[in-house]
C-alpha cells in the first residue's frame, strides 16, 4: 500500500484534501512512508535524517487543481533535488516555501541562504538544490505550475533562494489567505477551486513583482493570468449549455465588459470562441469511429448544442456542410483506405 493510499481525506474531482501522519504507522515504516508521500505530493528528492528510527511528521494537502498547498511539520533532515532526479521527473513547478516555525537552509540557483520563521522564498523545481533544517520545521509550501505564472524566467531567477518577509506587506497577505484556505479546506467545493486558484496566483505574482521592483509587471501579470484562467475555464466547461459570458465573468469576479475586452485584445469574441471550441469537439467525435453509433444530434448536445437545428446551422456555417454529411464523408474515406 502506498503512502498516498494510507492518507486520509477526500480525493475526487475539483478540490481535494488529504492528511498524512507518520504517527499512524509503525515506527520502522515512518521515514520511508514520509519520503514516498512527499515525493508524490511535491517533487522527487533524496532525503536523509538522524531521526529515521522514529520519524514524527505530518502533512496536510489542499489541491485546488493547478495550485497545491501543503502544511508540513517534520524533524531535522536533508533533502537534495539532483540533476538525475530532475531528468527522471520535471513537472515544471515553482515552489513557494514559507517558514512558519524553525529555520531552513537552501542551496539553490547558485545561492546559499537561511530562511527563518516569518520568511518565505521561491524555489525552481527544475533546478538542483539542497534543503537542510537542523531544527524541527513547520512549513507551508505552495506549488505552482510555471506556465500559470506568466513572468519572464530571468525575473523569477532573481527571487530564487532569497528570503522575503512573510509577516508584512503582500507576503503577509498571501500567507494569511493561504492559511485560511488550509483551515477551511474541507468546506470548499469543486467550484471554489478555480476561483481560489486565481486569487492565489494573483497574490504570488504581485508579491514577486513587488519584491523585484517591477511595478508594470503587476498589471501585465494579472492580465495574462486572467486570460489564461478564462480560456482554461471555457475549455473545461465547453459542453455545458449554460456557459455564457455572464457565467464566465461571475466565476472570475469581473464584469462582462471586462471579459469582452479580454477577448477583443485577442481579436476574438466570447461567444464566438465558445462556439468554435464546441464545434471543434463535435468534429473530433464525428471523426471518431467509436462514436459512429451515436446520433449526430447527441454529439451536438454533448458539446452544448441543445437544439439540433441550431447545431446543424452552426456546423454548416463553419464547415460548409451539415454534420451528418461531414461524418458520412469521413466514413467513406475510411472505407476506401
Amino acid at each position: 500500500m502506498s503512502a498516498l493510499s494510507r492518507s486520509t481525506g477526500r480525493w475526487g474531482a475539483g478540490v481535494r484534501v488529504a492528511q498524512f501522519r507518520t504517527a499512524d504507522l509503525p515506527a520502522g515504516d515512518r521515514f520511508a512512508a514520509w519520503h514516498e508521500m512527499t515525493s508524490k505530493a511535491h517533487v522527487s528528492t533524496a532525503i536523509s535524517t538522524d531521526r529515521a528510527e522514529d520519524f514524527a511528521a505530518t502533512i496536510n494537502l489542499l489541491d485546488l487543481g493547478s495550485v497545491q498547498v501543503s502544511a508540513l511539520t517534520y524533524p531535522p533532515l536533508r533533502a537534495s533535488r539532483t540533476t538525475k532526479l530532475i531528468r527522471q521527473s520535471d513537472p515544471g513547478l515553482y515552489l513557494v516555501s514559507v517558514t512558519l516555525g524553525g529555520r531552513v537552509g537552501f542551496g539553490h540557483a547558485g545561492r546559499e541562504t537561511v530562511v527563518d520563521t516569518g520568511e518565505l522564498t521561491f524555489i525552481d523545481a527544475s533546478l538542483p538544490g539542497v534543503v537542510v533544517n537542523d531544527v524541527p520545521l513547520t512549513q507551508m509550501v505552495i506549488q505552482i505550475p510555471k506556465d500559470h505564472l506568466p513572468l519572464r524566467p530571468r525575473l523569477v531567477e532573481r527571487a530564487l533562494a532569497r528570503p522575503m518577509p512573510a509577516r508584512r506587506g503582500l507576503g503577509s497577505l498571501m500567507t494569511s489567505f493561504v492559511g485560511q484556505l488550509m483551515m477551511s479546506a474541507r468546506e470548499l467545493t469543486p467550484a471554489d477551486g478555480a476561483r481560489l486558484t486565481a486569487v492565489v496566483l494573483d497574490l504570488v505574482a504581485c508579491l514577486l513583482a513587488g519584491q523585484l521592483d517591477e511595478p508594470t509587471m503587476v498589471s501585465e501579470s494579472r492580465q495574462q493570468l486572467l486570460q489564461r484562467r478564462v480560456f482554461s475555464f471555457i475549455e473545461q466547461r465547453v459542453g455545458d449549455p449554460t456557459l455564457t459570458p455572464a457565467v464566465i465573468a461571475a466565476a472570475h469576479q469581473i464584469s462582462v465588459r471586462t471579459l469582452h475586452l479580454l477577448f477583443q485584445d485577442e481579436g476574438l469574441t466570447v461567444s464566438g470562441w465558445i462556439r468554435s471550441q464546441r464545434l471543434d469537439r463535435c468534429c473530433r467525435d464525428l471523426a471518431d469511429p467509436a462514436s459512429d453509433s451515436r446520433p449526430v444530434h447527441a454529439i451536438g448536445a454533448r458539446w452544448g448544442f441543445i437544439n439540433a437545428a441550431g447545431f446543424n446551422r452552426a456546423f454548416r456555417r463553419a464547415y460548409g456542410l451539415p454534420p451528418g454529411d461531414y461524418r458520412r464523408q469521413l466514413q467513406q474515406g475510411r472505407q476506401l483506405r
